[in-house]
Formats: structure tokens, sequence, C-alpha cells
């Protein structure tokens, strides 16, 4: 599979039916999912489902200030990296790709937990700051960052606007 055709998939199909309202177009989809913007899909489908406005504004993304991430994790590395954290200012609402496993694994930080784990990037980046996780593949889980995830998209959409 590929990260497109994956939050195609199982994220964005699924939640946006509108956009793809027969099987021809589906099928026209997940034979070329290169041809769309998937993390901007993933922003309008989890505005959808938790009830706020896409906005993206500097700092968030959403009118709960919250902010999207979507990344992938390094199939040799196995570490998730989330790039640029140091504007946000609000919670993030994280879609991970596991190219091992092909599925999509959700998480979500709160603003102070997202302060707590953030690291510096190192040499002309030194003024960003990432987020960096490590993923087990015989546990199957993100070790410390584990205690982020949640169990499905729609969790993730709503978590925190309740």
């Amino acid at each position: 599979m590929s990260k497109q055709r994956t939050f195609l998939r199982d994220v964005i199909i699924p939640t946006l039916p509108e956009l793809f309202p027969t099987e021809e177009s589906r099928a026209y989809a997940m034979k070329n999912p290169h041809i769309y913007n998937v993390e901007h899909l993933v922003e309008i489908c989890l505005a959808k489902v938790g009830g706020y406005e896409f906005v993206d504004a500097e700092g968030y993304d959403f009118t709960d200030y919250s902010d999207s991430k979507t990344t992938s994790i390094n199939e040799k590395t196995l570490v998730l990296t989330i790039g640029s954290v140091e504007t946000k200012i609000g919670s993030l609402r994280i879609c991970a790709y596991n190219p091992i496993a092909d599925r999509i694994d959700f998480f979500y930080m709160t603003q102070r937990q997202l302060r707590a784990t953030e690291v510096a990037c190192w040499g002309k980046n030194s003024h960003k700051t990432r987020i960096l996780a490590r993923w087990s593949a015989g546990r199957d889980n993100y070790n410390s960052f584990e205690k982020f995830r949640v169990d499905s998209f729609e969790t993730l959409a709503k978590k925190g606007t309740l």
C-alpha cells in the first residue's frame, strides 16, 4: 500500500463520501492516490467529524485552536517524527501512517503534553522543535508515546471538544 492510498481507504472516502459518490470514483481514487492532497483532506475530515471549522491560521488549523499533523513511520528506523511544532498554540491531532502494519495510528496531545514532549532540532533548524517516537514492532506500541494513542479517527476528531 501507500500512505495516500491508506488514508483514502481508511479515513477520507468513508468520511467524505460526497467527494467519491460512485464506485467508479472510489476506484479511480484508489488507483491514483497521489493526485490528492491527503493532508488537507484529513484536515477537512477532522473538522467534519469533530464539529469545528478548518481555518488554517498561524499556529492552529481549527476553530478550537488545535492543529492537525499527518506523518509516517520511517520503515528503516521505525521512528515517527512530527516536525515544526514550535508555533502550535493548542492541542495536536496526529494521524501517523504505519507502513509496516499498513494502517493509520491516531494520537492526541494537549498543549501541555506537547511542550513536555517536544525536542529541539539541530543545525540550521535549531530554532524549531519536533516530536519523536519509536514504534516497537514486537509489542506493537510507541513506547512512551503510547499514552497519547486513541482508538479511532472519530475519537481523535472529537477529543477535547466534548
